[in-house]
């Protein structure tokens, strides 16, 4: 990531209670160390790497076009939390960040894809 331009940092996000946030315009990725310690770090560094790739190739976020089936207590839980949570513009890319943390190919997905379409 840090070859394509991004700031990766190990640290609280400037967010009260949040795990994890990437700031397109100064291209920072945080992620709090306490995910770590509760066993999350892997899938918030993942849904905020996602971020960093839709934010890539052109004006504002844009889906990478990632489709994977879900338990459907999975997908009930992701839904609870889009509605009340994001704001409904934000709804699509979130939803596929947090599809993509839990998927086991997850890392590969995203180095391939940001080869393609971040700029170094």
């Amino acid at each position: 990531m840090q070859r394509h331009g991004f700031e990766i940092r190990l640290a609280p996000p400037p967010r009260r209670g949040a795990y994890g946030i990437y700031e397109a315009k100064s291209r920072r990725l945080w992620v709090s160390p306490l995910a770590f310690q509760l066993g999350i770090g892997r899938q918030v560094f993942i849904h905020e790497a996602t971020h960093a790739v839709q934010s890539c190739g052109g004006a504002g976020m844009r889906p990478l076009g990632v489709t994977a089936p879900l338990n459907p207590v999975v997908e009930r839980e992701i839904s609870g939390i889009l509605f009340n949570r994001y704001h409904p513009g934000n709804r699509v890319v979130e939803r596929e960040a947090f599809t993509l943390q839990g998927q086991p190919g997850a890392v590969p997905f995203l180095i391939n894809t940001m080869g393609k379409r971040c700029r170094r």
